[in-house]
Order: C-alpha cells, then structure tokens, then sequence
C-alpha cells in the first residue's frame, strides 16, 4: 500500500440484510516521510467490533473515529471499540472523536448506557465538525488531521446528518462518504470532483412520501451526475449490488474491499 485507501469495514443496512455489516469504514493515508499513516474509522455500527477482529486490525491503530450521525448502525458499535481499546489493548494515547455539533453527548450518553461508571484509561477529544459552515474549507467544517483535512457537509437524513470530504495532504487523493442521504443537489456537490465517492443506496424504488435514503430508481435517473471519478455503492443489499454491477450504473461494496484514492 502506497497511497491513501479505503477498508469497507461494514457495507449493509441496519438490518445486517444478506448477513453484511452495519456502516463502518477505515481511512488509512499515504505514509508521511517517516512512513506513518494516520487511521480514522468513518462509522462505527454495532457490528465494527467484531468486523476489526475478523479483518485483523487492532483496533488501537485507530487514531480517530468521524461519525456522520446517530443511529445506531453508524455509531452504536462505539462502547465495545472503546472497551478493547481501554480494558484489553490497554490503550494510553488520546482518541479524536470528530462528528456533528452533540458529538459528545451522544457518545457519552450510549457509553454510559452499555457501560455505565467504567471509566477507560485513554482520554477522548471530541471536535465538532460543523457542516452548516462548509462553504469554506478554511472554516469551522473543515479539520486537518496528521495529513488529512476533513470537510464536513450538510446532509439531509437526520439534522445533524454530516458527509465527508477527505483529502490525503500527502498523496493528494480525495474522498467523499454520504452517510446516509437522500439523492439530492447537497449529495451532488459533496462528491463533485473527489477521486473515490462511497454513497448509500437502500432500496430499489423511492416511497411516497420519499424516506431520505437514496434509491436504485433515482441512481438510474441521476446518476450521472455524480461527478465522482469513481463511485461505489453501499449501505446496500446482494440484490441492489447485483443490478449496480449488472446495469453498469457504478461499483458496489462488500465487507472487507479495499478502495485506493
């Protein structure tokens, strides 16, 4: 691995559908010129313990977590991270926890409900990304990080609903991950340009009233202008990644593929 990449931890629903696992995605950057990478886990669903154990990774690699927002197959796998990272890795270094403005509360509030007064051992520094304030990257949404600048920008799923953008500083690769979205102009400008897009698609057809979750029809009819250099569908089931791949309307991911940007 030369350059920054993408490790899909997770790429199912909240129902684990086709036994895939709840959102969770590992940025590693390009090594920096004494060969160390940076590691932010994008999403922590319920399942992203064991998913890192099966993957081989330690989970004390990770330097910080980004949340895009609070249900819990996007960040309800916390506790049990923080837990092996405290009482079995025996973690000492402080861990970045990057996320919409309530970060911290929400993280509290659900560790506290799983593991209530066991304190860890390592400190937790949380940092607001702020996507209301993303126009400018200079600004109060956007964070550089051991050679990579988060972006944070608004999404419509839940109002504190965050995408990403991620640019490696050393390799100069870009990255975009939608959380979970509606296809929408907001979802349009946070991949334009960007070298690897990762965007949820959760169903065949639209409902009515729509659900703010992105749908097979609407990839169909929209797609194109998503003008990502490469993008790649998640949050997805078997028979939603098959008609992706089959219609040629982009890539589709499954637990553990590996995305170099």
């Amino acid at each position: 691995m030369s350059g920054a990449q993408v490790t899909v931890v997770g790429s199912g629903n909240a129902f684990n559908t086709d036994g895939r696992a709840h959102a969770s995605y590992l940025i590693d950057s390009a090594p920096d010129a004494d060969c160390r990478r940076t590691r932010v886990l994008m999403d922590c669903g319920a399942t992203t313990l064991q998913r890192l154990q099966s993957l081989r990774i330690d989970p004390s690699s990770i330097d910080a977590v980004a949340l895009t927002h609070f249900h819990g197959d996007h960040y309800a796998g916390l506790p049990f991270v923080l837990l092996q990272m405290g009482l079995v890795n025996r973690r000492a270094a402080p861990l970045v926890i990057f996320g919409p403005p309530g970060v911290a509360d929400a993280c509290e509030a659900i560790y506290g409900l799983c593991y209530p007064g066991l304190k860890l051992p390592f400190t937790i520094e949380y940092s607001e990304i702020d996507a209301r304030n993303s126009a400018d990257e200079r600004d109060a949404g956007s964070f550089d990080f051991r050679g990579l600048r988060l972006t944070g920008y608004p999404i419509r799923h839940r109002r504190e609903s965050t995408g990403y953008r991620v640019v490696d500083l050393t390799g100069g690769g870009s990255f975009a991950f939608s959380g979970d979205t509606f296809f929408d102009e907001q979802l349009v400008q946070l991949v334009d340009g960007v070298d690897l897009a990762l965007i949820e698609l959760s169903m065949p057809e639209q409902y009515d009233p729509p659900v703010a979750h992105v749908a097979l029809s609407e990839v169909r009819a929209r797609g194109h202008e998503l003008r990502a250099k490469r993008v790649v569908y998640t949050h997805i089931t078997d028979d939603l990644a098959r008609r992706v791949v089959d219609e040629q309307l982009g890539e589709a991911a499954s637990d553990g593929a590996v995305y170099s940007f």
